[in-house]
């Protein structure tokens, strides 16, 4: 499926990399992103995927596009300020770290 929305995904679907790697469960969707949670209780990560890195979908599997070291990388870590950009998911994520605001960053007081 190339369109991926809201509407055809959801929570508890488990999420592997390119390489057959698991990185864990959706926990979370949002209109452009989704919310993937990996780890045991209170030592648990978050990763925030756009819908452009879905490969595909194979029943309760959602396969990335990228490898699990690219999966893992920091940029990842929080959901990007989408308001900032609209339309332009590629641009907000580039904004990562240069000072956009990002309302869900745990990090920020």
């Amino acid at each position: 499926m190339a369109n991926w929305s809201a509407a055809n995904l959801e929570k508890g679907l488990s999420v592997y990399s390119a390489d057959q790697h698991h990185l864990g469960r959706v926990v979370a969707i949002y209109p452009e992103s989704l919310r993937v949670r990996r780890g045991p209780l209170l030592f648990w990560t978050d990763r925030f995927y756009p819908y452009t890195a879905i490969a595909t979908r194979h029943e309760q599997r959602l396969i990335l596009k990228m490898s699990a070291s690219e999966a893992g990388e920091r940029q990842w870590r929080k959901r990007p300020a989408y308001e900032k950009h609209p339309g332009d998911v590629l641009q907000t994520f580039y904004d990562r770290g240069h000072g956009v605001e990002d309302p869900c960053d745990p990090e920020q007081d």
